[in-house]
This record gives structure tokens, C-alpha cells and sequence, in this order.
């Protein structure tokens, strides 16, 4: 018995990461959240063209996010700008919930399509938001839903 059980482990192990995240409906979607997510993307590119590295105060943000911000912001915005150019946010994709135990709160991930001026493969903008009174977690431009990245909590 106690085999099978570590047997079982493992192998619940190798299972891809995107099996903890869970497709939320379209009538479930938080749209408080999903404005959220889109306005503080939205918010992110104007930073970034504007060339205005300062925090975001509108969001909230969660601590560990807001320092790598605080950081990182302009280096993110100069490649950006590099390697993509132009940005532009479009429509509302899906979301996703990802609820890893029950001590931890469960975060949801919006996904936006998006398209860049210098590389075509980028096809998403993604912000994950806590459900406790919606923290922002993370945000990242991606050729793929960002299902299995390591994202920053």
C-alpha cells in the first residue's frame, strides 16, 4: 500500500502544470478582475511608451510584484521596445483559475490576445490577480497561454 501511494506521487508529479489551472467559464469570469487585469496592462504599455517608470498606484499590487517592478520596470520596457516595438492590446481571451492548497488564496489568470510590431509569434498578455481583494501578481508577454512559467509570487 504505502508503494502504491508513492507510486501515485510521482507519477501526480509529471503531470503538466496547466492541469492546476482550471478554465473559468465565460458567466463565472470575475469582471471586476478582468477590468482590472485589462486596465493595468493597459497602464503597463502607456508606462512603458511614455517612458514613466513610476509605481503603479491605481493597483493594487502585490509587495513581491511591486518590488520587481520597482527594479525591473524600465529594463522590461527597454527590451520590450526592442525585441517587439509596438505592443498593442486587444480583446479579452480567457481566464483561468489556479488554487494550489487550501492555505493558500487562489489566483486568477486573464489572458488577453496581443500583437507586436516586430514579432508575430507574441500572441498573448497575461496578469495574474489574487482573489483576495485583487492583487496584482505577475504580468508577462507570451507566445502561449503561460500555463507552465514560473512566474514571480
Amino acid at each position: 500500500m504505502k508503494n502504491l501511494i508513492i507510486i501515485a506521487l510521482f507519477f501526480s508529479s509529471l503531470l503538466p502544470a496547466q492541469s492546476f489551472y482550471k478554465k473559468i467559464s465565460d458567466k463565472n469570469i470575475n469582471t471586476e478582475r478582468q477590468t482590472i487585469a485589462k486596465n493595468f496592462i493597459q497602464e503597463f504599455l502607456n508606462k512603458c511608451e511614455n517612458k514613466n517608470y513610476t509605481s503603479f498606484e491605481r493597483f493594487n499590487v502585490a509587495k513581491k510584484f511591486e518590488m520587481f517592478l520597482d527594479d525591473k520596470l524600465s529594463y522590461i520596457c527597454q527590451k520590450n521596445e526592442t525585441d517587439l516595438g509596438k505592443i498593442e492590446l486587444q480583446d479579452f481571451n480567457s481566464a483561468y483559475i489556479h488554487k494550489t492548497s487550501l492555505t493558500t488564496d487562489p489566483v486568477e489568470l486573464y489572458v488577453f490576445n496581443t500583437k507586436t510590431e516586430k514579432n508575430p509569434d507574441i500572441q498573448f498578455l497575461s496578469v495574474w490577480i489574487y482573489q483576495d481583494r485583487n492583487y496584482i501578481s505577475g504580468l508577462v508577454i507570451t507566445k502561449v497561454k503561460p500555463f507552465n512559467l514560473n512566474k514571480r509570487d
